[in-house]
């Protein structure tokens, strides 16, 4: 492979098309809604003092980040998609707004930053899904494994930035002028995002594969929102692609999550503090960001299958070898091996979950994977520190490795007819996702 295969494929921007626009939006929307989320943490500890206070707070914007995703799921199945994420971004605008006022208030009120947590996770979830449903149908089939790599780069730019820059401006002009800049920053990615055109589900004309017309088509309006959902778990059973894809995320957000046990870790083994826990958060990120840029390969792989099973295995490894390292210098070397290790993961999910999700699809499958984002990392989590309480942190982090090679063995021995098979074209897998509700023979990936 050359070198310059490496680097990032930007076929599907050079394309054209509104992609770029909901890339750029993108980024500046994690870049505000990370200077938020840090600056959120450091107002209710620095007027609590208390760790528990800044969970709850975490946990009020999970819960309406996931109830926002499953509602959104079916609304993006159902609406113009583009109606929905201007929804998401408008809201946000208002409660950046209204936090940076409550900031600036001679006694801030916390009863405001949990209700804008919570209104604001609600929102945000339906918007996320409506953009990540939209994203395959805005480039050609040939272009979705590049697009792929490209929505995980965007992402990465902005949670790794959002969070940098917010700490600098906490420091310095203080956490009104940080709210304020990110609502600033909100309503520029709204305008940016008012550039799009309608962006409704793409209606099931297309025949399928024998030539049939395919009349399973998206969520009626007559049906409740359980129904719509009931039918998404259906089409997930049913496809062995997207079935195999959400299992093997588990793998990764139940039994390898050392991030939950990077405080103990700091202070029990490596004999640090604050400043020791910002490093540990750091290292995967750094990882994370030179995957990102070194990703143009992942764009002309066909195996995705393999990758991703490669990637899952290659976290596992690193969870290890971050718990079992001696020395700062080791585990960090570890650690940004996961990141590197996780960002290829996403960039294959992304790929196979747009590539072998019809269109109509695309909303709840998607919500459903955000929804397990949202929950599955939070159990991990709990599992660690009930690991770190009974074994000590080191054998939780380096058993939480283990236990995910062995989950990740156990997968692809159940999916292993997916092993030999290339991703690309859609049509490869066919033959297995015929029977899945709402196949149309492949990803509909027109604009």
């Amino acid at each position: 492979m050359r070198i310059k295969e490496l680097a990032l494929d930007l076929s599907p921007l050079r394309a054209g098309g509104p992609l770029g626009i909901v890339l750029a939006a993108r980024v500046l929307a994690l870049l505000c809604i990370g200077l938020t989320s840090v600056g959120v943490v450091v107002q209710v500890y620095e007027q609590t003092g208390s760790s528990a206070q800044v969970g709850t707070v975490s946990l009020v914007l999970a819960v309406g980040l996931l109830m926002g995703f499953l509602v959104g799921g079916v609304l993006a199945d159902r609406r113009d998609r583009r109606g929905l994420i201007l929804l998401g971004s408008g809201w946000a605008v208002v409660t950046f707004g209204v936090l940076a006022l409550n900031a600036s208030a001679d006694q801030p009120m916390l009863s405001v930053v949990y209700a804008s947590g919570a209104l604001f996770g609600l929102t945000e979830g339906v918007a996320e899904t409506a953009l990540t449903a939209v994203v395959p149908a805005l480039v050609r089939e040939e272009h979705i494994p590049a697009t792929g790599a490209l929505v995980t780069v965007s992402t990465t730019l902005g949670a790794v930035a959002g969070p940098m820059l917010g700490g600098v401006l906490i420091a310095g002009p203080g956490l009104a002028a940080t709210f304020g800049l990110a609502a600033a920053g909100t309503a520029l990615t709204t305008l940016l995002l008012t550039r799009l055109g309608p962006m409704p589900p793409v209606a099931e004309n297309a025949a399928d594969r024998n030539g049939a017309p395919d009349t399973n088509g998206g969520p009626s309006k007559d049906r409740g929102v359980l129904a719509d959902l009931k039918e998404a778990f259906g089409f997930i059973r049913a496809s062995r692609v997207v079935s195999a894809v959400l299992v093997v995320d588990l793998c990764v957000a139940v039994f390898a999550t050392p991030n939950a046990l990077f405080p103990e870790i700091a202070e029990r083994r490596l004999g640090g503090g604050p400043e020791l826990v910002g490093l540990l958060t750091t290292a995967p990120m750094i990882g994370a960001a030179l995957a990102s840029v070194v990703s143009g390969w992942t764009g002309r792989a066909t195996h995705h299958w393999r990758i991703l099973c490669g990637a899952v295995a290659a976290w596992g490894l690193a969870c290890i070898g971050f718990g079992l390292s001696p020395h700062l210098g080791l585990g960090l070397f570890f650690l940004a091996l996961g990141g590197v290790a996780d960002t290829i993961s996403e960039i294959m999910r992304r790929i196979l979950l747009m590539t072998h999700t019809p269109d109509p699809l695309q909303g709840r499958v998607s919500s459903l994977w955000l929804a397990q984002a949202v929950t599955a990392p939070a159990l991990g989590g709990v599992l660690a520190g009930l690991g770190s309480s009974a074994f000590g942190p080191v054998t939780a982090v380096a058993a939480g490795g283990v236990l995910c090679l062995a989950a990740l063995a156990v997968v692809a021995l159940a999916y292993r007819s997916l092993w030999h098979q290339r991703s690309l074209p859609a049509r490869a897998f066919a033959d297995e996702d015929e029977n899945a509700p709402g196949h149309n023979g492949g990803a509909t990936a027109s604009a």
